[in-house]
């Protein structure tokens, strides 16, 4: 494996284990959602199903995998579906997720030494997500509780991006690595597998497509990282999707923990 200039990496699923996080919000959104609605109990969603469709739709923005997730559930019966308001029912998904992430979000194994040796090696950090400001914040100042920034997502008086401002700083601060940038859904205008998250990503940290390294959890990551033109793609198992699948989407190396690549980029 060759030495990156920058690493190019998704959040949710790659760095930060949100996987129950998004799976029971989702859930509990939009089964409080469809009840105010006045769908029927016995036609509310059911947990696993739900998960198994949401599996399938996740890679995007929240609020098209809310919107997908529920029309697959309901393609045998689209009544439930037509006066629904997917932007009104992602409004809500932030307050619930917020409320159970101290319990659900957790670091993986191995992140916070995998961030110290990108700074000691002088490897520049980009994180491309579907997520939002707000998202980066809370997760990741939960999962890393030595940043000091745990709390920072609840603070009503800063705006999210003031509040991204912060950590991208504190990370740089905290882990020695010298350049580091967040592009999130709200600074791009086509999501994954669309390249312009990568693309934006390279331009922040001034490398090229052959100095840089994408790391991902989902086929969609591969595939941007290909329509972007990055050689070195690599997919990580602990998160959504499984081995033959980032390899058939394009993973040039697959790993299964943050540890493996530690140790490859040496």
């Amino acid at each position: 494996m060759k030495v990156p200039e920058a690493l190019l990496s998704d959040a949710d699923g790659t760095l930060v284990n949100t996987l129950n996080l998004i799976r029971q919000g989702q859930y509990e959104t939009s089964k409080s959602y469809l009840t105010r609605q006045g769908i029927a109990i016995d036609d509310l969603p059911v947990y696993d199903t739900y998960e198994k469709l949401l599996n399938q739709t996740v890679g995007t923005s929240a609020r098209d995998t809310l919107e997908k997730t529920l029309r697959l559930y309901y393609k045998n019966k689209p009544h439930h579906l037509l006066n629904l308001d997917f932007n009104d029912l992602h409004s809500q998904l932030n307050p619930v997720q917020d409320k159970i992430a101290p319990e659900y979000v957790k670091a993986y194994d191995g992140l916070s030494d995998f961030l110290s040796h990108l700074g000691k090696n002088g490897i520049k950090l980009a994180i491309f997500t579907s997520g939002t400001s707000h998202h980066i914040v809370r997760n990741f100042g939960i999962a890393l509780p030595e940043m000091g920034l745990i709390d920072l997502y609840t603070c009503p008086n800063i705006s999210d991006r003031d509040k991204l401002t912060t950590f991208e700083s504190t990370v740089k601060q905290h882990y020695g690595i010298p350049e580091f940038t967040v592009v999130t859904c709200e600074d791009i205008t086509a999501h994954k597998p669309d390249p312009e998250g990568v693309e934006l990503a390279m331009s922040r940290l001034s490398v090229t497509p052959d100095n840089s390294l994408v790391l991902g959890d989902h086929k969609v990551d591969m595939q941007s990282g290909i329509n972007a033109g990055v050689a070195q793609r690599i997919g990580i198992t602990h998160g959504f999707d499984d081995r033959p699948t980032l390899e058939a989407a394009g993973a040039t190396d697959v790993i299964d923990e943050l540890t493996e690549l530690t140790i490859n980029l040496q």
